[in-house]
């Protein structure tokens, strides 16, 4: 009779996003995984295999559940421009940010490993195409409802806006100065409302 576990996986996966989110992969030792995740380390490799799998695992957690968090709203079906300006203006305030020297977990590892996905999955060509997709349906929704001007073509300012919210991301990782972020995050969010369609006369 095998020896029943005395941790849970969901558990250790949710603890492993954070470790992996403040240090990297390859900055995360596995005795840095076994103090905390709080197991020993035949437990960890017995659940994982590796600290290979163990990332894979918290890249998808961080991925179902962060991005679903932080994105989902763009994604909405009645999302617009207005959804679009509360992101940034999150991302943005540097001051109360929890993503302060911690940044974004998969914008982290694209930071880290370039276009050489660690994973084999491609989850982070997957999150950079998630974030586009999600702009372009918040910004194409709003052409839909009028909110945009004529000639603002909504894939190509998704496109700079998803270039604008990675930006952030690594200045907040990396605690550039707060004045830093929140001017950038204000030039990003002066132009989308330069992309409003002017009201009725």
């Amino acid at each position: 009779m095998g020896r029943r576990k005395s941790y849970d996986r969901d558990v250790l996966v949710g603890k492993a996003v954070e470790i992996f989110r403040d240090h990297g992969f390859a900055g995360t030792s596995a005795e840095m995984l076994v103090a905390g995740l709080g197991v020993n380390r035949y437990s960890l490799y017995a659940e994982f295999g590796s600290k290979q799998a163990l990332f894979e695992a918290a890249l998808q957690r961080y991925d179902e559940e962060v991005l679903e968090r932080n994105f989902g709203p763009l994604e909405a079906p009645g999302a617009g421009i207005d959804e679009v300006r509360a992101l940034l203006e999150f991302f943005g305030s540097a001051r109360e940010s929890p993503a302060s020297g911690r940044g974004c977990l998969l914008c982290n590892t694209a930071v880290e490993f370039g276009p050489d996905d660690p994973s084999g999955a491609g989850f982070v060509q997957q999150y950079f195409e998630r974030l586009s997709e999600a702009f372009y349906a918040a910004l194409s929704n709003a052409g839909g409802k009028g909110e945009l001007r004529r000639s603002v073509d909504p894939r190509e300012e998704a496109g700079f806006f998803t270039a604008s919210v990675l930006g952030l991301f690594v200045m907040l990782r990396a605690k550039a100065p707060p004045t830093v972020i929140e001017s950038a995050a204000r030039v990003a969010i002066g132009h989308l409302e330069a992309l409003r369609a002017k009201p009725p006369a």
